[in-house]
């Protein structure tokens, strides 16, 4: 956040001028009213200004730069593709603990999967950190009170259980330890993230980082679901019961964050952007279209639905991930 803000801060020094002192000033309008951002919002702004100012006598002034969005696009692709990765390998690792080995060609083709997008998942985290080579701050000079530095190691140690697992698997030896290792990181890679968030001591929103945690393990059973489903058609019956479950309790978290989250003004604000401001677009159909609907498609003994309902859920979790990251930040700090 340090950086992103040194480098937002020196470039609104340098370009600061009345529109841009009008747009900040529209944003936080937006987060008070809830209304989108628009030309509309920033004329308003324009008449209060003028309204309020004696012409003769003004002088043109700067606010401190608004820290405005920091945490972008990529990382909810990044909670996205971590939830592929860690869901594909614990979603495995629990059907062949449990119910049996899978065929050798499935199983290589799913480690493939949690290994890519878990390559993914540390090359968005890189391009986030501004600095690539800071990444090697984190592993080599970490600050272990840092949850960004707990879950670096988190996804570099299951990025490596992956691999090795692949290899073991490539030459036909089982290593079945490697499946409870690699499951216990494959969890703590799903959740550390909203520990990360609750770092983020204004913004209220996260400040709920058990039932975040629950929320993203979610996601990573969802995920890991979608792709059994996709590399193992054989294991459908069992795995479209525990989606439909884990739907079901995603569900259930989204309808306790809206109803019962609004402990503090900042929270009722952000809740309130969330389903009746400018972003309860992409939350309703993240909610709707990628929850609700799946269900029916889910249902259905048709493959062809089944997969249609499975993309529906990732996109879910996309958007409904890109929210709850995105409105905390629109609220201002002061």
């Amino acid at each position: 956040g340090v950086g992103h803000y040194a480098k937002f801060a020196e470039q609104r020094v340098a370009e600061s001028d009345t529109q841009n002192l009008l747009v900040q000033l529209a944003m936080e309008n937006s987060a008070r009213t809830g209304k989108p951002i628009d030309k509309r919002a920033i004329d308003n702004v324009a008449k209060e200004i003028q309204k309020d100012t004696d012409q003769n006598k003004s002088r043109r002034v700067y606010d401190t730069p608004s820290k405005g969005v920091l945490w972008g696009w990529e990382v909810p692709i990044y909670v996205l593709t971590k939830a592929i990765a860690t869901g594909t390998f614990l979603m495995m690792a629990i059907w062949s603990i449990f119910l049996g080995e899978l065929d050798s060609t499935s199983e290589i083709k799913g480690l493939i999967i949690s290994l890519v997008f878990m390559g993914i998942t540390g090359g968005l985290l890189i391009k986030d950190l501004d600095r690539p080579d800071r990444f090697l701050y984190i592993l080599l000079r970490p600050q272990w009170k840092s949850w960004l530095v707990r879950g670096a190691y988190i996804i570099t140690v299951f990025g490596a259980l992956v691999t090795l697992k692949l290899i073991f698997s490539l030459y036909s030896m089982s290593m079945d330890f490697i499946w409870i290792l690699g499951s216990a990181f494959a969890v703590l890679g799903a959740i550390y993230t909203a520990f990360l968030f609750g770092q983020a001591k204004a913004r209220d929103l996260w400040q709920s980082p058990w039932i975040s945690s629950i929320h993203m393990l979610v996601h990573a059973v969802m995920a890991g679901c979608v792709v059994m489903i996709i590399i193992v058609p054989e294991t459908i019956g069992w795995i479209s019961k525990v989606l439909l479950w884990s739907i079901g309790t995603n569900i259930f978290l989204i309808t306790k964050e809206v109803l019962f989250s609004n402990n503090t003004p900042d929270s009722k604000r952000a809740i309130q952007m969330m389903t009746r401001g400018y972003y309860s677009k992409y939350f309703w159909i993240g909610a709707i279209t990628g929850l609700i609907a799946p269900l029916f498609f889910i249902l259905s003994d048709s493959g062809n639905l089944m997969f249609l309902g499975g993309l529906m859920v990732l996109v879910s979790i996309y958007l409904t991930e890109f929210v709850r990251i995105r409105v905390p930040q629109m609220i201002p700090l002061s």
